[in-house]
């Protein structure tokens, strides 16, 4: 009798076994990348004292992140949304810490809501940011008043069964006024299963509205193109083909990525990609040039390696191709892209959310950096289990480089999205994982002795979409594309920060939608241009 009892205990051990093997296999990395010649950058960490609060059978897992100068002494801080019954948050790093603002600086309006997605941008343009917030129950506008933040909710036509994700924003008919493009999820208590992509008009709505000049809005989503009722996590407005038109680019969930293209008096067509033949998670959209030719290219995050198969394709049918890989669009012109994941090593990882791109060491080659864990994963509920998020270092062969032990970034919070700035502004970009559920970390770059060079734009809606680009004495050409939501449901620093190596910096130039071209020539390193 014994024995007949100790068969069962076998074979549940065997299994813990095999799934304890199985997800710690996870967290290896497939690519033996080089980093011989390139400089790791190193990084101290600090615990942030908020912690996130998830009330998961009341609220979507997902939280709220920006960058923004809240009291415009050029020193920008750290915006953190908080979940239902909390207040919201804002950092600043002073004396080799973070400390938090008074409460009296913000004040969240709607406190039973959790607080979802954050863009920044000077809308009544006095030259103070504010902030573009979604929450459950619909999108606020806290305008920035020499420092102390007022709130108002807009009346917008938010679907009954969607919340609000995140919000893109641009000038679609140059009327100066912020314009939205609204990423929507279905509500927390109508949620039926994470793998469903078939089941037809499931899912929450996003809206495209556009700005009558006095932040009330006219909904255009049907008559732009748009519509579509499918969960969607963001999307960025970029100008895709160099055209002088902000396109859109959108990352939904269990479904595709989309590539919207502008086809100017507020229309736009749905264009084919790589993506639009396969079935994915894309969660979290980055956005660089990568190969520095005036193209911008784009990164998505995937469910990768850690959800099986057998899960995660849920109601897909036979001939529906799954695919649950890192993906990164190489933009080839002409609104025409190629999937080089595997080609830049990115392509076999695993479960990510938010990505950013930023340019950690200098070097003039952009650096990825994704956020990992999900907490409804009850693997993931084992700390030892969960992955480290990734931090990723471009070699100069154009393959990226998982480095983060070496880095001291490593982050097995439930990272939504990564976020970036020059917190003690010495040049080097600082960062942040941003968790649900727990404290939020941040790491704070050691330097070098590499050049940098900073440059501001005016953080007005006419600057979204513009491309900047740095010409470097060594003849090395930078570019950027001044976008706002890049991440997951965040804002990044709206400084931007060019690597200039061992070089100084000759000519930096500014193209802007509407067609103006500013220009400033010198040599210049480690200063910040306005323009």
């Amino acid at each position: 009798m014994k024995k007949i009892l100790f068969i069962p205990v076998i074979i549940i051990v065997a299994l813990i076994t095999i799934v304890v093997v199985r997800f710690s296999l996870d967290k290896r990395i497939d690519y033996d990348v080089s980093t011989n010649s390139v400089t790791v950058p190193k990084f101290s960490e600090f615990v942030l004292d908020f912690v996130h609060k998830l009330i998961d059978s009341e609220s979507l897992p997902f939280v709220a992140s920006a960058i923004i100068d809240v009291d415009n002494d050029g020193i920008e801080e750290l915006f953190l949304g908080g979940g239902p019954n909390q207040e919201d948050v804002i950092y600043e790093y002073k004396n080799g810490g973070f400390k938090r603002l008074s409460a009296d600086v913000f004040h969240k309006t709607e406190l039973a809501d959790a607080t979802f997605g954050a863009s920044v941008v000077d809308v009544d343009k006095n030259g103070y940011s504010d902030l573009i917030i979604s929450r459950t129950n619909g999108v606020w506008l806290y305008l920035n008043n020499n420092g102390h933040f007022s709130g108002q909710k807009l009346d917008l036509p938010i679907p009954l069964d969607t919340s609000p994700l995140s919000v893109a924003i641009a000038d679609i008919n140059r009327d100066g006024h912020f314009d939205m493009y609204i990423a929507g999820y279905i509500r927390k208590e109508l949620v039926e299963g994470q793998n469903i992509f078939n089941k037809e008009g499931y899912g929450g709505s996003s809206i495209m509205v556009i700005n009558n000049g006095d932040n009330t809005f006219t909904d255009i989503t049907e008559s732009s193109g748009l519509y579509y009722k499918h969960n969607t996590f963001m999307g960025v407005f970029v100008d895709v083909d160099n055209d002088g038109l902000e396109d859109l680019v959108v990352a939904h969930d269990t479904g595709q990525v989309r590539t919207w293209k502008n086809l100017g008096n507020m229309k736009f067509k749905n264009m084919s990609n790589p993506n639009s033949s396969q079935y994915s998670y894309p969660m979290g959209i980055a956005v660089t040039d990568y190969k520095n030719n005036g193209l911008v290219d784009f990164f998505f995050s995937n469910v990768g390696s850690t959800a099986p198969a057998f899960a995660a394709k849920g109601d897909l049918r036979d001939d529906q191709v799954y695919n649950p890989k890192w993906i990164m669009f190489q933009n080839k012109g002409g609104f025409a892209f190629n999937d080089i994941a595997e080609q830049v090593k990115l392509a076999d990882y695993e479960f990510s959310w938010g990505a950013i791109f930023e340019d950690f060491n200098l070097d003039g080659l952009d650096d990825l950096v994704v956020s990992e864990n999900y907490i409804g994963f009850p693997i993931h509920k084992i700390p030892f289990l969960r992955l480290p998020g990734r931090f990723l270092i471009q070699t100069q062969s154009g393959e990226f480089a998982a480095r983060g032990q070496e880095s001291g970034v490593i982050n097995t919070g439930y990272g939504i999205s990564p976020i970036t700035a020059d917190f003690n502004n010495d040049g080097y970009p600082d960062l942040v994982h941003v968790n649900i559920a727990g404290n939020s970390k941040a790491f704070i770059n050691k330097g070098g002795d590499a050049n940098y060079l900073k440059v501001q734009l005016p953080n007005t809606i006419e600057s979204i979409a513009a491309k900047i680009k740095v010409i470097r004495s060594d003849g090395l050409v930078l570019r950027r594309d001044v976008v706002s939501g890049e991440g997951l449901c965040s804002d990044q620093s709206h400084v931007q920060i060019f690597g200039l190596g061992d070089a100084l910096a000759t000519e930096v130039s500014v193209q802007y939608l509407d067609g103006r071209v500013e220009t400033k020539t010198g040599n210049y390193s480690n200063t910040l241009i306005r323009f």
